[in-house]
């Protein structure tokens, strides 16, 4: 077996710990200063916790502590892997479990310096620090197997949880080395296999827990069950900014198992705090909804109940000469007013799309409880950040006294990085005083108003006489992504909100005109926005791939050999566009009533392009086949990653035909999948993926990737087919 030799960073040491079982944990520490920055200070007995990556215990049980929250994505199996291919272990018997101390240094995000799972950084960021943890692990029990026969560690190996002595053949289980290896010397160097010898990594086509989702047995966080435990639903503010003006309970409480009704204050002094509530607890959910449906709440008037998401467009449009809106440059080059009088061809348009909202399969659901001055939560809990502050803000609780039982959740697509939910169980829980499950019904994840944003994108272009693009100006109008958690962002040197110009900054815009201009322009509209799958990238993709698709038409070019014609030095961005254009027979005959369109974006450091083809038959047109391909890097798990980019493709698929919520004297109009359309069985078209190895020993991200073409590839093709050019979504087909 091969291995290369990789020294530990600098600023990256080991510590070795004894578990309560005398096993061997590994964890890597980041020193932040003071007596944390040596390796030989012992930790506060206060915040003592054994903050292990990996553990191997007597038994000859692995465990690996996984700080990323897994909403069905597959984490867990991806991140086992990286820990399990250098330990030598079968990933599908690691144990995974989740920290003891959430809130340890080591498993802050190293960009958003908070505790958090998102933006599809969870393998690429991870990938190398486990398998050096899982290395180090492997390194030290092949050392005490070494000590234990007196012989060379470099004349021993490892197979499948045992240490072999290559020329005795004499075997120790893992279990049998843990007392020893636990009591060496950290090393200062690990090897790390080549990848030619990959057992796992690369090679995975199943996921963890897959049997017992399927048969039902998994359990998520709506499945919590504890002693004495009610649960709670709450009937939320109809209008943001509307507050309690009295409550009538009598007839909530004379419903079978209800036991309390309590009122929730507003934390509007906190960034997505939530808003006002009346929560009815009950013994069962039924019980609770049923109190609910009696409960009578007089609400005041709000500011925001004249607000129309159909005028929003109108005012989004007059930001964009407004004088005192903010305006954020992303990308420039050059002088593109300075194109404009020489074009020989000018193209302008508009593109819009509408408010949307995540929905989860599972929705949002978490239970706490409050006792002996600290709190636990049980649940998916995908920014811990937000968990504790909750504690904090509204429990008054010290950051040592907060316990996440993180669970799996069955998807979040941005719905679990809100917060408001978070303030609310802690609230009841306090109140309470026994635990509280806090359930969201589908109408209420419809109306929690943390949802993607109603966008506007204008975009300007200059062709010359021989079809080139001179000069290209997209200005995006939009509210600030993460205001409501990130305060401040606009003070940073470059004003730059980064989740609000994704696809359209230096790191992630294909094309490069001679003269450019990608502007974001600010404009909040009081409605609270939230995270969302792919997030800007959705609305910026739609407008840049739609928009380059009219320059080519208007140029005269094949879209494809047009696209082709501005990206320079991109030979990984360019390897997807040929190999969709080719698989999916761009530039052969196509039948009669079909057509094909195209658009590709990059983003989490990978690369994926996307060709739609659609026939029209009776007047209606129907998306017949999706063809894609990525260039994620190294695929750790190739069947995790073709699950996510269907997945994403579908996602791309809703956002282009269906997706749409409206808003109306500021209460959200639709309530459940009725009147809120998504995607369907029979609706998805044929799907052909190929993930192709561009970049072997770096792994991107995947997870948010396959969403953003969808939409404007639709859109390309049934401009080709119908000659009309549809610029906002819904799409329609007929």
């Amino acid at each position: 077996m091969s291995f290369t030799q990789v020294e530990l960073p600098r600023r990256l040491f080991l510590k070795q710990t004894a578990t309560v079982a005398a096993g061997l944990a590994i964890a890597f520490y980041l020193p932040s200063g003071g007596a944390a920055s040596d390796p030989k200070a012992p930790a506060p007995a206060a915040t003592f916790e054994p903050n292990a990556w990996v553990r191997v215990l007597p038994d000859g049980t692995v465990k690996l502590v996984v700080h990323k929250h897994d909403s069905g994505t597959g984490t867990q199996t991806a991140l086992a892997a990286c820990v399990a291919e250098e330990l030598d272990v079968n990933p599908m018997t690691v144990q995974v479990i989740t920290p003891e101390n959430p809130f340890f240094d080591t498993y802050i995000h190293p960009v958003w310096k908070v505790f958090s799972t998102g933006g599809s950084t969870s393998v690429s960021l991870e990938y190398d620090r486990l398998r050096m943890a899982g290395a180090t692990a492997r390194a030290l029990l092949i050392s005490a197997a070494a000590k234990q026969w007196k012989v060379r560690p470099d004349s021993c190996t490892t197979q499948e949880g045992y240490v072999v002595h290559s020329a005795s053949q004499r075997r120790l289980g893992y279990g049998e080395l843990v007392g020893v290896a636990a009591h060496l010397p950290a090393p200062t160097h690990v090897t790390l296999k080549d990848p030619a010898q990959f057992k796992y990594i690369g090679k995975l086509r199943h996921k963890r827990d897959a049997a017992a989702k399927v048969c039902g047995r998994f359990k998520y966080s709506i499945d919590v069950v504890l002693p004495e435990m009610l649960v709670a639903v709450i009937e939320r503010t109809p209008v943001v900014g509307a507050k309690v003006v009295s409550v009538d309970s009598a007839a909530a409480m004379q419903v079978p198992g209800v036991r309390k009704v309590i009122a929730i204050p507003g934390r509007p002094d906190v960034l997505g705090g939530n808003q006002e509530g009346v929560a009815v607890l009950a013994e069962n959910y039924w019980a609770a909804q049923q109190g609910r449906a009696v409960l009578k709440v007089q609400w005041s008037d709000s500011p925001l109940a004249r607000f129309d998401s159909d005028e929003l467009a109108a005012a989004q449009a007059l930001a964009l000469d407004d004088t005192r809106a903010q305006r954020v440059s992303a990308m420039k080059a050059g002088d593109v007013d300075g194109q404009w009088p020489m074009a020989t061809k000018l193209l302008e348009a508009d593109y819009r799309m509408p408010y949307k909202v995540q929905n989860p399969l599972e929705p949002v659901c978490i239970t706490a409880q409050v006792q002996n001055d600290g709190i636990t939560y049980w649940g998916g809990v995908q920014v811990p950040s937000s968990a504790l502050e909750a504690a904090q803000t509204v429990c008054k609780i010290a950051k040592e006294k907060v316990t996440i039982n993180e669970l799996v959740s069955g998807g979040s697509f941005g719905a679990r990085e809100a917060k408001y939910w978070l303030f609310e169980v802690a609230y009841l829980a306090q109140q309470a005083k026994v635990p509280v499950k806090l359930m969201n019904s589908r109408e209420d994840e419809m109306r929690s108003l943390f949802m993607h944003p109603a966008t506007l994108h204008r975009a300007k272009g200059a062709l010359d006489a021989q079809g080139h693009l001179t000069a290209l100006r997209l200005e995006a109008v939009s509210p600030a992504s993460p205001e409501q958690w990130e305060p401040g962002y606009f003070e940073r040197p470059d004003h730059m909100d980064y989740s609000t110009t994704e696809a359209i900054t230096a790191w992630d815009f294909a094309y490069r005109p001679a003269n450019l201009d990608l502007v974001w322009v600010k404009h909040e509209s009081q409605v609270p926005s939230g995270w969302y799958r792919s997030v800007s990238f959705i609305p910026n993709v739609f407008a840049v791939e739609s928009f380059m698709d009219e320059l080519a038409h208007g140029a005269g070019q094949d879209p494809l050999n047009f696209r082709l014609a501005h990206m320079q030095e991109r030979p990984r961005h360019v390897a997807v566009l040929k190999s969709a254009a080719e698989r999916a027979g761009w530039g052969q005959s196509l039948p009669e009533g079909t057509a094909l369109g195209i658009a590709t974006n990059q983003g989490y450091t990978s690369f994926i392009a996307v060709v739609a083809q659609v026939s029209k038959k009776d007047a209606v047109a129907r998306v017949e086949k999706l063809t894609c391909v990525v260039d994620c890097g190294l695929a750790v798990s190739p069947g995790g990653v073709e699950e996510q980019i269907y997945g994403g493709l579908m996602w791309g698929l809703g956002h282009a035909l269906f997706d749409r919520m409206d808003i109306k004297q500021g209460r959200v109009v639709q309530s459940n999948f009725h009147d809120y359309r998504v995607t369907r069985m029979s609706d998805m078209p044929a799907v052909d993926i190929l993930v192709l190895d561009g970049e072997p020993g770096k792994p991107g991200g995947v997870g948010e990737l396959g969403s953003p073409s969808v939409a404007p590839a639709i859109a390309n093709a049934l401009f080709s087919l119908t000659g009309v050019r549809q610029r906002s979504t819904p799409l329609t087909l007929g």
